[in-house]
């Protein structure tokens, strides 16, 4: 195994600056400028802005893989996150990258989930004929819904990350046009979920039996005994592949490749875990959305995607929604600041 030590740093000259930071209104306008006696652009959108913004309270009752379990332990997207910040800041701090940078676009990559994760992504594409994204509409919540609806004013490096994140069955092949950062972000991510799913399904739960999926537990176990030793293999291979590389990469190495055949094992294994009646959920969901009067003239679609596993489920099992269980939503305080706005949940605006 190599020496961590020997490439500490070694992508330092590829550091996003703090200086380069950049936002849509100037920060002189913006209320948390008094923050910035204390901290950096980039430190000012971690804590005050993502990290206390409504957006990132919900990801506490959104699923990461297994809906409407009732284990703690189980990760949701707020425990996901965490996960992936660690990774995140963990490889910026070896390689010599802006940190927080990574630390930003870490907390503020899964803003965007829609309840059920990809199954809400599929239902809200398919009902509306959409392409529906989280990561964009991540970028979309961040600039035109939170603080109702003046937006959270970030850096356009944390939203050009939070818009690049994610990869879904492709490799974890780097953008030349985004950040170092961003492509830290967008490894650790995949990183700490496909481990973190293997962890709850397969070792903590056991919905799913390691015998049935023989490759998995294979490649898990060549990698390290738990999810710790899996974790610290997986970064420290790419760290030394980006050094190699001279830039933030994780493909081409034997752990690279191993990941890689992981991932693709892990995508057979979620059609099995998938929570089956989504579809009837969600439809009984958006049907109650698109008559009812309470949401005024906002898009039931935006709204659905605003929603949590735990109020979708909550109003599925009323025999009859009332405006009393809407309210107790998080979303209705959320939809009286969006009416008269034409929100394009397909459109990250990024062009400023």
């Amino acid at each position: 195994m190599f020496e961590l030590e020997k490439i500490v740093g070694c992508l330092s000259n590829k550091k996003t600056l703090d200086s380069a930071a950049r936002r849509r209104q100037p920060i002189e306008s913006d209320e948390d400028l008094w923050m910035m006696h204390f901290g950096n652009d980039f430190s000012i959108d971690a804590f005050g802005k993502i990290i206390v913004s409504k957006a990132f309270r919900r990801l506490d009752s959104k699923t990461q893989v297994l809906t409407a379990n009732v284990n703690p332990h189980v990760r949701k997207r707020n425990s996901h996150t965490s996960e992936v910040v660690n990774a995140a800041t963990t490889i910026a701090r070896i390689l010599g990258l802006n940190e927080k940078l990574c630390l930003a676009i870490a907390l503020g990559h899964d803003i965007g989930h829609a309840p059920f994760g990809h199954l809400g992504e599929t239902f809200i594409s398919k009902i509306t004929g959409k392409d529906f994204h989280h990561e964009t509409f991540g970028v979309v919540i961040a600039q035109y819904i939170e603080r109702q609806g003046k937006g959270l004013n970030l850096t356009y490096q944390v939203l050009e990350g939070i818009e690049n994140h994610s990869r879904g069955l492709n490799a974890l092949s780097r953008k030349e046009s985004i950040s170092e950062e961003a492509n830290v972000v967008m490894c650790a991510d995949k990183i700490a979920y496909i481990l973190a799913d293997i962890n709850d399904i397969f070792d903590r739960t056991r919905i799913l039996d390691y015998k049935k999926f023989p490759k998995i537990y294979k490649l898990a176990h060549t990698c390290g005994n738990n999810q710790r030793e899996r974790m610290a293999f997986f970064i420290k291979n790419l760290c030394q592949e980006s050094a190699e590389n001279g830039c933030v990469s994780f493909v081409n190495s034997e752990a690279a490749k191993i990941f890689a055949e992981l991932k693709d094992n892990m995508y057979e294994a979620y059609n099995l875990v998938n929570l089956q009646n989504s579809v009837e959920i969600l439809g009984k969901i958006y049907s109650f959305l698109s008559e009812t009067k309470l949401i005024g003239n906002v898009n039931p679609a935006l709204v659905l995607a605003l929603m949590t596993d735990i109020e979708v489920l909550y109003l599925y099992r009323k025999d009859y929604i009332n405006g009393r269980d809407f309210y107790d939503c998080s979303v209705a305080e959320i939809v009286e600041h969006l009416n008269g706005k034409n929100i394009n949940f397909t459109n990250p605006d990024l062009d400023w």
